[in-house]
């Protein structure tokens, strides 16, 4: 299978999770119990952030398959971020703004800046999840309720934005633009990414 067909896969299951957790807000789908219907959901987010965490390794097999061994014993996000970053630095996705054509026809994504899954938000749920999924001590005093920062659906939000248009950076210097619609195919496209604009060379 092509590096471009696994990427494209992670992502598409990704959207489908993202489905699911959207049916259960919208009280479209249920498990018959709330209680249940949360650990969906946050089982749901759990393996989106783990598509995330892991896409960008899939242009390698051997490190990736090196790397998903391992995860069994990252119960923390910064443990699983530290060996991911240990193998591609620039492992996390870099959500753009819709693409705008340049007089030369070229055409040029800014970085959006703010309101989208950022890596401490992704470090935030991913041991949110964790604590929500893990059957709860007995004899523990701490408290029922567990502070997940913003409702699901400001999650799932801050996660379509990161996702929807987005440059994925991959082990070898190859740079994808990414662009995932509600419906349809996935589209990726291979690009080149600066980190300055020549005045009218933009590209």
């Amino acid at each position: 299978m092509e590096d471009t067909s696994r990427y494209l896969q992670c992502m598409q299951e990704v959207r489908e999770r993202l489905k699911l957790i959207e049916l259960v807000t919208e009280k479209k789908l249920t498990t018959g119990r709330e209680f249940s219907d949360v650990e969906f959901v946050f089982l749901q987010l759990r393996k989106i952030l783990e598509l995330i965490a892991f896409a960008s390794l899939t242009a390698n097999r051997e490190k990736y398959s090196a790397v998903h061994a391992k995860f069994a014993s990252h119960w923390k996000a910064k443990d699983m971020l530290a060996a991911l970053e240990k193998i591609n630095p620039d492992f996390y996705p870099s959500p753009s703004t819709p693409p705008v054509l340049q007089p030369d026809e070229t055409k040029y994504l800014d970085t959006i800046k703010e309101g989208f899954l950022t890596k401490d938000d992704f470090k935030f749920l991913y041991d949110k999840c964790a604590e929500i999924l893990h059957a709860r001590n007995p004899f523990t005093d701490k408290s029922l309720t567990v502070d997940v920062l913003y409702p699901v659906t400001l999650w799932v939000s801050r996660i379509h934005k990161l996702l929807d248009l987005h440059v994925m950076h991959l082990l070898d210097g190859k740079k994808w633009v990414v662009e995932i619609p509600k419906e349809g195919n996935i589209h990726l496209w291979p690009a080149k990414v600066y980190t300055s604009w020549p005045a009218k060379k933009r590209k």
